[in-house]
């Protein structure tokens, strides 16, 4: 039985509460043996998510693995590699507090223009250099409310791939004036 026949034995005995005799439960202990990285750790979001549902994690769950791209695509491996599809210049955000775990002041982007800008430019494919000037510049300029609106737009589609509990941990959060973090655990983040 290959890693994907036996994330099928999971999956059933996951949606079933359990419910299988021992000699089942036994036979599915053993091809999980056989599963390659990619299947265990497929096998574990279904394992983390089932515990969640069921209250058993309280307050453990840190978030769910994503992995971004060379392209800045954001997939999401436990769910055989959804793309969490945003607008670039939410994108762009996402991707910048990502890079910096300590958090950013909104009043201190200007500081990342040019990390900005080259997001932007791998996310968008603009060859339109004043375009690109000017959105990011909007995005920087602390006088400007863009910064608020893409936080804004990031929560609302972040809200279309996570339940509200999870939400939290992929969503831009901090005091006002205080630097903004997501609070994914890097751990879960893979970069190519």
């Amino acid at each position: 039985m290959n890693g994907w026949e036996a994330q099928v034995w999971l999956r059933y005995w996951l949606e079933h509460d359990g419910a299988l005799e021992d000699p089942a439960v036994d036979y599915l202990a053993e091809r999980v043996e056989e599963m390659d990285a990619a299947a265990l750790l497929e096998a574990m979001g279904i394992i983390r998510k089932r515990l969640s549902e069921m209250g058993e994690l309280k307050g453990t769950d840190t978030g769910e693995r994503i992995r971004i791209t060379r392209d800045f695509r954001i997939l999401l491996p436990e769910r055989f590699d959804t793309e969490i599809r945003l607008r670039p210049l939410v994108k762009t955000v996402f991707l910048l507090f990502l890079r910096h775990p300590e958090g950013i002041r909104f009043g201190a982007l200007q500081d990342y223009r040019k990390e900005m800008t080259d997001l932007y430019m791998g996310i968008s494919r603009s060859t339109d250099a004043e375009t690109v000037r000017e959105r990011i510049g909007r995005l920087t300029d602390p006088k400007d409310n863009s910064i608020h609106e893409k936080a804004a737009n990031l929560s609302a589609a972040l809200s279309r791939y996570f339940k509200p509990s999870e939400l939290p941990a992929y969503t831009l959060t901090g005091k006002a004036g205080a630097p903004k973090r997501i609070r994914l655990d890097r751990a879960l983040v893979e970069w190519e």
